[in-house]
């Protein structure tokens, strides 16, 4: 008995020490994690990921798995591989494409992570502690302005909270970088992405690495602002910026009365002068405010960013403590347009719904119905009399059991090869992408859809230049986790994504940017006079462009197919003197019915997408290619029906004689509220808006062309379509003050230039009365006439 018992408490030993000695063989990882800047986030944005990862149990590899989708309809989670020794701690930074709105009302049985020991494909989840879904202040891309500042004293730049009472309804948030505990610069440009605004105050940039100066290099060319402010040897201290500041400081020094500052800044209080640099402007710089030849900001575009530089430092008093600081900001930055663009996660849920319902649709959707009533026939035909006289002469009507069945087999398995043989051998792939032309790069968006021919998975790899996120379908049918349909690696210079088990003859589609270095452009050199525009378009492309046509408003003008590096002549009538931004028209949307209308419906509908590429108010020259531009390729083999449209405005140069008139269509407009309200235009073809009651600021730029060539000005002629539901007033640069505007229509035929800024700007108060809320309206329309001097 006593040896049971001994046997009995020695298994119960082993056992027990097993089960510690297993438990610590097991990784136990503790996870910290800072997400966005100082913890704030800007949805819809690529943003900085500060991963600390400690490891307390055994040793650990395999992956790490980040579950964010970018927008609602499309997404795919991320990994990354990750080692970990026993009682090891890891620091990892990392850039993920953006958060949806989504992941604020994910429940806390829904991890933003999830370890795989062993590997995504073949290995096994295991369980962590720490954050595992961190939660974090956010805003909304769109209605929300992330201002980043560099400098030693964040009370230098206070000047920048005031600039959100310009922008009415939207938010302004600052941080200032180098004041946040533990931040790092990022060597990653998406590490930058959420910055609108980059503010360099007397700092010195040429301190960062090469990497981190490379990546705000490279998000001013994606669309950002630098403002530098004055300091010595500012060339220097700015590292690889030096070479593209706008202007060149000298030595010697300038005054600006309070006065003149007042005036610059629109009405703002000035108790002091100060003193700027003098400087001159270099090639390519674009002057924004000057006190006669005293210069006090400068621009200079870089890609599709602009660097602004002023004569002044941001952060010295007495400036940066006088009450009408702020005023000039907002007039160096031109905050309503400069700050809020457009929304780019917003616009891949829109690309998702508008080009990918076209592009996943296929010709061999199509049923034959001629064919299989034919087939129909003939069946009955054969099986009918024909195979009842064959039988019958042949003495053998006993076998029609099984020859009407087996014929019907036959048919069948014939019926389904011929309509089916495409999709058997291989996949087939729509692509779809649109561009822009930016000097001699391209930029734009795509849509891929892949018809399977097989179940299973699928990869497709990427370059550098491309991204790619799987849309997402959310049906009781779909649910799951996002690395359960779909994830991203990184691979030596550019990525890979996993489409997972996707069903036999589906269809799957991804998303996403794509940019082409040094891919060429166009070179036009145009001329529009005596109603008509003549002059060469060359094609500096390595392939054929298609249907060239030059967009002027909702007018196309067709010039016909360019071959590589071939120039053709241009002589077209017009019917106006002015060429305008490209418009789409209101019934662009159409399903195709047939299939041979799938190709030009889905240039039809690239064509539209690529105007909201354009910010310019300019015609367009826009072809179409039938090559596979993308980077993106399926790895195995696929037919693929490559479609990409290219675009790239330009401006015409303009030989008038006489007299000429331009409206408000041919014009940049703007309308901002001046304290709260809400204006949109609902139907661009008949300028129809929806506006809120309230106070707005109503602009109409001048176009730079007019400025350029031998005209003058003789009259601006402003009508009031909704006299009852809008008062206005129009601003007088030399009074600094708004004069009231009675009637219904309203002519200014001397002093025309008191009206029209240095900007080119003419500028309207718009006093939207209370019953605006319940229709539609129309803005004040304005016409400016002139003459072409002799």
């Amino acid at each position: 008995m006593y040896r049971n018992i001994f046997v009995l408490m020695t298994l119960v030993f082993l056992t027990f020490f097993i089960h510690i000695d297993t438990a610590r063989a097991a990784p136990q990882l503790e996870v910290k994690a800072e997400i966005g800047v100082n913890n704030t986030v800007k949805l819809y944005q690529p943003l900085p990921l500060k991963l600390t990862i400690t490891n307390n149990g055994s040793a650990f590899s395999g992956d790490m798995v980040i579950d964010a989708a970018v927008t609602y309809s499309a997404g795919s989670a991320q990994v990354f591989p990750l080692d970990l020794a026993e009682g090891e701690t890891k620091t990892l930074s990392i850039y993920l494409d953006g958060f949806s709105d989504d992941y604020i009302y994910r429940t806390q049985n829904e991890p933003l992570f999830t370890f795989y020991e062993g590997g995504i494909e073949k290995g096994k989840a295991i369980d962590f502690s720490g954050d595992k879904n961190p939660r974090f202040r956010y805003f909304h891309d769109g209605d929300t302005a992330f201002i980043f500042t560099y400098t030693e004293n964040s009370d230098r730049l206070a000047a920048l909270l005031r600039l959100s009472q310009y922008v009415p309804n939207y938010n302004i948030e600052i941080f200032n970088l180098n004041q946040i505990s533990g931040y790092e610069f990022p060597s990653d440009v998406k590490g930058f992405a959420m910055a609108d605004l980059f503010v360099v105050d007397e700092m010195n940039i040429a301190d960062l690495s090469e990497e981190e100066q490379r990546a705000i290099f490279e998000w001013v060319k994606k669309g950002g602002i630098l403002l530098v402010g004055a300091s010595e040897q500012i060339e220097r201290s700015m590292g690889i910026f030096g070479e593209y500041l706008p202007l060149q400081l000298s030595n010697e020094k300038a005054v600006v009365t309070k006065e003149a500052l007042g005036t610059l800044s629109k009405g703002g209080l000035f108790t002091e002068n100060i003193e700027v640099f003098q400087a001159t402007e270099r090639e390519g710089s674009k002057r924004i405010l000057a006190d006669g030849d005293t210069v006090l900001a400068s621009s200079v575009d870089l890609g599709k960013g602009k660097i602004i530089q002023t004569t002044f430092s941001l952060g010295d008093q007495p400036l940066s403590t006088m009450d009408g600081y702020g005023k000039l900001l907002n007039e160096i930055l031109d905050v309503q347009t400069s700050l809020l663009g457009w929304i780019s996660g917003d616009y891949l849920d829109s690309l998702s719904y508008e080009v990918r319902n076209f592009n996943e649709l296929f010709p061999y959707f199509q049923v034959n119905t001629v064919l299989i009533i034919v087939t129909i026939i003939l069946y009955m035909f054969i099986v009918g009399p024909i195979l009842y006289f064959l039988l019958k002469k042949m003495d053998k009507r006993e076998h029609a059991w099984w020859v009407i069945p087996a014929l019907s087999i036959v048919l069948t398995l014939l019926m389904f090869i011929v309509g089916a043989k495409d999709r058997i051998m291989q996949s087939q792939i729509n692509q779809s992408a649109f561009y822009k032309v930016d000097g001699n790069d391209l930029s734009g968006y795509y849509v891929e859809s892949i018809l399977t021919n097989r179940g299973g998975d699928f990869v497709l790899s990427m370059d550098e230049n491309t991204s790619a996120f799987a849309t997402v379908d959310y049906s009781v049918a779909n649910t799951g986790r996002l690395h359960e349909k779909a994830y991203t690696k990184n691979q030596g210079n550019g990525s890979s994504i996993h489409l997972r088990n996707l069903n036999y003859w589906s269809v799957q589609s991804v998303i996403g940017e794509t940019n082409i270095p040094d891919a060429g452009n166009f070179e036009i050199d145009l001329t529009v006079k005596d109603s008509g525009i003549e002059g060469t378009v060359k094609n500096n492309f390595p392939f054929v462009i298609k249907d060239a046509t030059i967009w002027t408003g909702s007018r196309k003008i067709e010039i016909g197919d360019i071959e590589p590096n071939e120039t053709v002549q241009v002589s077209k009538q017009l019917n106006s003197t002015i060429l305008l931004k490209p418009v789409a028209p209101s019934n662009y949307w159409f399903e195709p019915k047939k299939a041979d209308e799938l190709i030009p419906k889905r240039i039809d509908q690239l064509n539209y997408q690529a105007i909201n590429l354009i910010d310019e108010n300019q015609p367009a020259l826009v072809g179409w290619v039938e090559e596979s531009l993308v980077g993106i390729q399926l790895e195995g083999s696929a037919e693929v029906s490559p479609i990409a449209v290219i675009i790239q405005t330009f401006q015409p140069k303009m030989e008038i004689n006489g007299e000429f008139s331009i409206n408000d269509s041919m014009m940049e407009t703007w309308v901002y509220p001046v304290n709260e309200g809400y204006a949109e235009l609902v139907d661009e073809q008949t300028k129809e808006w929806s506006i809120s009651p309230g106070e707005y600021e109503y602009r109409i730029q001048v176009p730079e062309e007019i400025y350029k060539h031998n005209f003058q000005l003789t009259q601006i002629k402003i009508k009031n379509h909704e006299k009852d539901s809008i008062a206005m007033s129009i601003w007088n640069n030399s009074t600094n003050q708004y004069e009231a505007i009675t009637g219904q229509e309203h002519e200014i035929k001397e002093k025309i230039d008191q009206y029209i800024s240095e900007g080119r700007e003419i500028l309207i108060l718009l006093q939207v009365g209370a019953n605006a809320e319940e229709s539609l309206m129309h803005i004040p329309s304005v016409e400016v006439k002139g003459v072409a001097k002799e």
